[in-house]
């Protein structure tokens, strides 16, 4: 058993030699026809970059796991950096190809600031990828996380195009009311509503699409796992869904692949 000393150590080493790698999540537009599992796989229109570490003793380690321990070790903004940098690329490379997906990206709050702000579009402008590609996902729990020295960071990156979404909703105690007090573009669902089935989640999620009318955001169903939390996410008026319905979450080859029997 690796300590947790250690494995921050470890994870530390492979952030810095580059041996993190990112996995990437397709997102469905949920007002189009998707076809079953098992049919040919319907054009997503983003995708979610996700962190993924293979230790050498322990093999895949769980975001989980490790994501808590770079923020208790007060290098998660590095991470964050690393993961936004090489998936901009892995985007950058798609929309030459001809695949016009969106990236979505995960900040942490400890660290949303005007500084990674410049260095996303700094990023951007590297790639010369269009800031209105982009979707920057601040976790919603443990609230409250979207607290006023945050707001010049979205506020910058918002007045350019990029999108700023609010992920996990339902995971804490972010309320309607509070997310129309910011500059947001998009609300994720959190699984834990998203697979419910009982009215008061109806009336929770419905609370969110009526507000989205209103402010113009997109809602995402995260955790569609089944047939039925398809159906149920497309009934309550979801605009976008991601979840293993579709499969796990690839490897850039694997992204590749998929892209090329669409």
């Amino acid at each position: 058993m690796v300590s947790s000393p250690q494995l921050t150590r470890d994870l530390r080493a492979a952030l810095s030699a580059g041996e993190l790698s990112v996995a990437f999540q397709p997102q469905f537009d949920l007002g189009a026809s998707i076809a079953p599992p098992g049919a040919a796989l319907p054009e997503p229109v983003a995708v979610e970059a996700l962190c993924r570490w293979n230790h050498a003793l322990l093999g895949a380690v769980s975001p989980e796991r490790f994501i808590p321990l770079a923020e208790e070790a007060e290098f998660l903004d590095e991470m964050d950096a690393h993961v936004f940098a090489r998936a901009a690329a892995q985007l950058a490379q798609w929309r030459t190809e001809g695949h016009l997906l969106s990236l979505a990206v995960n900040a942490s709050p400890a660290h949303f600031s005007s500084d990674y702000a410049d260095a996303v579009l700094a990023r951007l402008d590297e790639l010369d990828l269009d800031p209105a590609v982009v979707t920057i996902e601040i976790t919603e729990a443990p609230a409250p996380q979207l607290r006023p020295p945050m707001l010049s960071a979205i506020q910058s990156l918002h007045a350019v195009g990029v999108a700023i979404s609010v992920d996990d909703y339902a995971a804490g105690d972010t309320t309607v009311a509070m997310l129309e007090a910011i500059p947001i573009d998009e609300v994720k669902i959190d699984r834990s509503l998203t697979q419910r089935t009982d009215a008061a989640a109806d009336d929770a999620i419905a609370a969110v699409v009526q507000s989205s009318g209103d402010h113009g955001w997109r809602v995402v169903a995260e955790g569609i796992e089944t047939i039925a939390d398809l159906e149920r996410s497309r009934a309550r008026g979801c605009h976008r869904g991601q979840g293993y319905l579709w499969g796990l979450p690839l490897t850039a080859g694997e992204m590749d692949t998929r892209l090329a029997q669409i």
